[in-house]
């Protein structure tokens, strides 16, 4: 029994009263020790609450010329349209409608130099996979497949024009835009599936169909309304959120497959019938959309151009049929452009960038593509290049949602839960609660971006076999800018912790009383100052760095510095400022106006934000860790100031 009463008392005395006795002060204290141990400036951005502002909209799209001339330190080179160009050593952001039509050619010719849409593979278990069943189809020279019965192969519908928004070009040359439908038909279909189509010509008749259809092969059409019959049947072989084509297809019972059938003649050829999602869990505005005469139109193009440059082997029925291959045809669109106008191109990690420094776009742009191809020419038109491109990654968006709003009620919680306990400031309360959750909460990110923590961006991302980080090119159907898109995770932690810390301040007494929390323990003195000599000596250091930085460089003055000198000059005075007020309350014996400070920390942070946030101009990532780190120690004596009580 005395056992089992010492075990209820400890148990009865474990809940959290001592650690939300903690006087915040000491509380922040020792966060501030804990983020500075291995935790890296990008990381500590991530905590930092006034960063959740921008977060909301993404980068600020103020055109200042100043910024056309800073260094850089990324090395990535985007492309992307509506954004401000902006130039540096090794980093460039550039209007993609500035690279010209005649530079995406160029870059779509060099890419077809290098990579084919399609393979002819001849291997021995090649051959028995693809062997045709001599009855339902032939194949052509150039290792086209195509119905026995031709002359019933074409639908009797009006002649594919052009619409005055969609651009086609020439019979002879095809766009990298038909280069991306023409991957597009191919992705994620379900090979095994059996469709037909059916049209009115003289009587209701079937026109085409996939059975017997060697799988990933390519349909030898002359003319687009021959093309219209296959691109139909491969949306009816998607997935229903892929196609809403697959919905329109009846199913039909037959117990060796599975069967559908389709009445051309129900079909709007003009209204968009295919939703593509290339990257994973991507918003409907970064997915490929086409109607069914965009979809025939790119492939007929596409097939037009592997007749012309398909090798003559004496193709027969036993080998040589051309194969789709879906990842060098995806590329080739991509590097020749298909995302220009709607999306955004990066390149990453390419070797001799660093001296095209204020190049034109289409330079930038050529230069970038030959690099790539340079690192793939090694594994082109081979088994190996299928490794080259992968998804953002994500999470079903089904369960993404309930794992977001339970993170959310978390944080409030414990920002609540910290103005309680330790009359914390409400920037003390949001970053401590941010310190537990940066990292964590990646499934917006799959909702809205199709990316997650271990992805910085959304898209599909190229690289060269065997080098599983080094990616080399990521490609997006998403305007917003590089680093941040609309809405994030950090405005909805930053904004509900916020809320839920001003409840808690608000109800402070009445909380403590119901949960039986332990009395009140003032921050001493000693914290106070503790903490106001810390927040100066940090910024001490800042500023002997930066002397140093120009006593050796002699650089501090240079536009390139321009960013470096918004941090500095915003960081250095708002820390003097909160250092003067903090003593001057705490002489006057005013703890009471401690919202102030808190407010000022706040604020401070927005210059910063400004500055692409935070993450792109040319720092040295040990300053900016004493910059964000001297923004710890200002929210610090804010909390020590808040919680000291009066004398």
């Amino acid at each position: 029994m005395l056992y089992l009463s010492s075990a209820q008392t400890v148990l009865a005395q474990a809940p959290v009263n001592d650690v939300v006795s903690w006087p915040s002060g000491l509380l922040l204290l020792a966060s501030i020790l804990y983020a500075a141990l291995g935790t890296s400036p990008d990381r500590l951005w991530e905590i930092e609450p006034s960063s959740g502002i921008f977060l909301f909209s993404g980068l600020p799209k103020i055109s200042i010329p100043l910024m056309q001339r800073v260094t850089w330190t990324s090395n990535a080179c985007h492309f992307v349209p509506g954004v401000r160009s902006a130039n540096g050593v090794s980093n460039f952001w550039i209007r993609a409608e500035n690279v010209t039509a005649s530079a995406r050619a160029e870059a779509l010719q060099k890419a077809l130099s290098l990579l084919q849409c399609v393979s002819w593979d001849i291997r021995a278990e090649a051959v028995r996979e693809l062997k045709l069943d001599a009855k339902i189809w032939k194949l052509s020279p150039e290792g086209l497949i195509y119905p026995t019965s031709q002359t019933s192969f074409r639908p009797n519908v009006k002649p594919l024009i052009s619409t005055p928004d969609i651009k086609l070009p020439s019979l002879s040359i095809p766009l990298a835009w038909d280069f991306l439908l023409f991957a597009t038909i191919e992705y994620h279909a379900t090979q095994h599936w059996v469709v037909e189509s059916q049209a009115i010509v003289r009587r209701k008749e079937h026109i085409f169909s996939t059975y017997g259809m060697p799988f990933h092969s390519v349909v030898n059409v002359d003319s687009e309304e021959d093309a219209l019959a296959v691109v139909a049947a491969q949306m009816v072989r998607r997935p229903h959120g892929q196609s809403s084509l697959r919905a329109r297809a009846r199913e039909i019972m037959d117990p060796q497959t599975e069967h559908f059938f389709l009445d051309l003649d129900a079909i709007d050829i003009d209204v968009p019938i295919c939703s593509i999602d290339f990257h994973a869990y991507a918003p409907e505005r970064s997915k490929v959309s086409a109607s069914l005469r965009e979809l025939a139109h790119s492939y007929y193009m596409v097939v037009q151009h592997i007749r012309r440059h398909a090798p003559r082997n004496n193709c027969d029925m036993t080998g040589h049929i051309a194969r789709i291959n879906f990842g060098q045809t995806l590329w080739v669109a991509l590097l020749g452009g298909a995302v220009l106008d709607n999306g955004r191109m990066t390149f990453i990690n390419l070797p001799e960038t660093r001296a095209n420094w204020k190049v034109s776009a289409d330079h930038a742009y050529l230069t970038r593509v030959e690099s790539v191809l340079a690192q793939l020419e090694s594994v082109a038109n081979t088994p190996a290049f299928e490794s080259t491109i992968t998804g953002a990654g994500g999470i079903s968006r089904g369960t993404a949602m309930p794992f977001l709003v339970a993170g959310l009620i978390g944080q409030m919680i414990i920002c609540y839960f910290l103005s309680v306990g330790t009359s914390a400031g409400v920037w003390t309360s949001v970053i401590l609660a941010n310190s537990l959750y940066a990292g964590r909460l990646h499934d917006w990110h799959s909702i809205y971006f199709g990316k997650s923590d271990s992805s910085s961006q959304p898209g599909l991302k190229l690289r060269v076999p065997d080098m599983k980080t080094d990616w080399m090119c990521l490609a997006t159907f998403d305007r917003s800018s590089p680093k941040e898109g609309l809405l994030r995770q950090g405005f909805l932690l930053n904004i509900l912790g916020l809320t839920a810390a001003v409840l808690g301040a608000i109800f402070q007494s009445q909380t403590r009383d119901a949960l039986g929390f332990s009395p009140f323990t003032p921050t001493p003195s000693w914290v106070v100052y503790t903490s106001i000599a810390l927040c100066v000596g940090t910024s001490a250091f800042i500023v002997l760095m930066l002397v140093l930085q120009y006593i050796t460089e002699k650089t501090w003055s240079e536009d390139a510095m321009f960013p470096t000198r918004v941090m500095a000059y915003t960081t250095l005075s708002a820390s003097l400022i909160v250092v003067a007020l903090a003593i001057l309350f705490r002489v006057r014996n005013m703890p009471e106006l401690w919202p102030i400070l808190d407010a000022l920390t706040w604020i401070s942070g927005l210059p910063l934000g400004t500055i692409e946030n935070g993450r792109l101009f040319s720092v040295d990532d040990n300053i900016l860790h004493l910059v964000l780190l001297n923004r710890w120690m200002m929210g610090a004596v804010a909390s020590a100031v808040g919680s000291s009580g009066r004398r």
